[in-house]
C-alpha cells in the first residue's frame, strides 16, 4: 500500500529533475560553445588573455565627426563561449535571427570581446583598419542596434527579415512549451499528483 502511494509521488519527482536537467541544457545549449548559425562568421584566436585595461584600450571606438555619417558595411565584433551564452544571450539569438536580415552584416568572433559595431566602406578591411566608427553596444537592447545600424546606412533586407522573424517565432514557441512542461512538472510534484507527459 505505501508502495503504491509513493509510486505518483516519485515519478513526479523523476519528471521534475528531467525538466529542470532541459531548462538548463537549454538554457546553455549543451556547452559554452558559439553557434556557428546564422550570419557570415571570422574567428580570431588571441595570441594572449589581454587585461581589462588592454581591451578597453583595444575597443578604439571612435566616430566621424560629421554627426550624419554613414557607411554601408559592418562587422560585429563579439565573443563567444560562456559569455556569449549568458550576458549577451541577446546577441547570440539575434546573429542567428534578426541579423541575418542585414547583408552587409559579418560577425567576427573575438574571445573576451564585448560587442562592438566597426562601420565600415567596404566588405573587407586590413588588419589594423579601424574603419569609418567603431560603436560601443554592449548595453543596448537589439532594437536599439537595429536602429543605429539603419540609422547609418545598412540596408535590411524585408524577405530575409521575414524569414528572421519567422525563426524567432519558433524559438519563442519552443522556449515557451519547455517552460510550460517544466511547470506543470514542478506543480505535479507540489501536488503529490501523477506526473505530466513532458511536452516534445
Amino acid at each position: 500500500a505505501m508502495a503504491k502511494l509513493c509510486a505518483p509521488l516519485l515519478a513526479a519527482l523523476l519528471l521534475l529533475a528531467v525538466s529542470h536537467l532541459a531548462l538548463a541544457e537549454d538554457a546553455a545549449e549543451g556547452s559554452c560553445a558559439n553557434s556557428d548559425a546564422g550570419v557570415e562568421q571570422e574567428r580570431v584566436q588571441p595570441k594572449y588573455k589581454p587585461s581589462q585595461a588592454a581591451l578597453t584600450a583595444f575597443f578604439k571606438l571612435h566616430e566621424p565627426v560629421d554627426a550624419a555619417w554613414t557607411a554601408e558595411f559592418v562587422a560585429l565584433e563579439i565573443t563567444d563561449g560562456c559569455p556569449l551564452n549568458g550576458m549577451y544571450r541577446r546577441f547570440k539569438n539575434w546573429i542567428s535571427e534578426g541579423a541575418t536580415a542585414f547583408p552587409n552584416l559579418v560577425v567576427k568572433i573575438t574571445p573576451g570581446m564585448d560587442p562592438i559595431l566597426q562601420f565600415q566602406a567596404t566588405k573587407e578591411v586590413g588588419e589594423g583598419d579601424l574603419g569609418v566608427a567603431r560603436v560601443d553596444v554592449s548595453d543596448m537592447e537589439i532594437d536599439e542596434v537595429e536602429h543605429i545600424l539603419q540609422r547609418r546606412g545598412l540596408r535590411k533586407d524585408e524577405a530575409l527579415a521575414g524569414e528572421a522573424a519567422g525563426r524567432t517565432a519558433k524559438r519563442l514557441e519552443e522556449e515557451g512549451a519547455r517552460r510550460a512542461a517544466h511547470e506543470a512538472a514542478e506543480k505535479a510534484a507540489l501536488e503529490g499528483s501523477a506526473p505530466v507527459p513532458p511536452v516534445v
